[in-house]
């Protein structure tokens, strides 16, 4: 009997060490796994340390930052000083150069033009859907051309254009020139009281060339008459 207390107490001391070793193994694998957990995940607040600097020194970024983006201004300023585009509103109307001019009877436009040009017109249903004019003098790779084109009124949407101008009656709408594989491009819509409103395009090659013919682009658009009222 005595003998048979030892064995049982023997077994109880054996699986007691068997468990505690297991159990500490257990957490030293615990432990390990949570280490490399934690310097292995990503730092999430990497960032912050940019929200802790010194008030002094966030002014002073600050005052960096607009002082860079004022000279991107400067710069943008100073280039379109170098292109030189002319502004619509502060053009005269001026004929000296347009004395040519171009009647049809249907919706009784009535537009002038440089001499030395020609022009092509076109009807849809025997009504005037649009006339084209371009120069055929002058030494030019490609010719200049403006488009007069008659539009429906319902499709105008005003927020697509940045700038407008009174006249006559008739509002102005245009954006500054743009450029695209070295043909600059102004259109001008003109919104009207009468059934129709109209847009004129002026494309040219070349920037220099596009600036000598936009003053006579805007004369053309200001010279446009239609429906019953007069040329002058």
């Amino acid at each position: 009997m005595s003998e048979l207390k030892k064995n049982i107490k023997q077994n109880i001391y054996t699986i007691s060490l068997l468990f505690s070793i297991l159990f500490h193994s257990l957490l030293f694998l615990l432990a390990a796994f949570i280490l490399n957990f934690q310097f292995n995940k990503p730092v999430i607040n990497a960032v912050y340390l940019t929200f802790l600097k010194s008030e002094s020194s966030t002014k002073q970024q600050i005052k960096e930052d607009i002082s860079s983006k004022n000279d991107e201004i400067k710069t943008e300023e100073l280039l379109n000083e170098e292109v030189g585009y002319y502004n619509f509103n502060n053009i005269e109307y001026d004929t000296s150069n347009i004395k040519q001019i171009y009647k049809e009877s249907t919706l009784n436009v009535s537009v002038r033009y440089p001499n030395g040009w020609i022009y092509l017109d076109q009807n849809v249903k025997n009504k005037l859907d649009g006339v084209t004019f371009w120069a055929v003098q002058g030494n030019y790779e490609i010719p200049p051309y403006v488009h007069l084109e008659v539009q429906d009124k319902y499709i105008f949407n005003p927020s697509r254009y940045k700038y407008k101008m009174e006249r006559k009656g008739n509002i102005y709408y245009y954006n500054e020139p743009e450029e695209l594989e070295g043909f600059i491009t102004q259109i001008i819509y003109i919104r009207t009281d009468s059934d129709e409103d109209y847009s004129i395009k002026l494309m040219v090659k070349g920037k220099e060339t596009f600036k000598s013919f936009q003053p006579i682009f805007f004369s053309m658009a200001k010279s446009l008459r239609f429906g019953n009222s007069l040329f002058y």
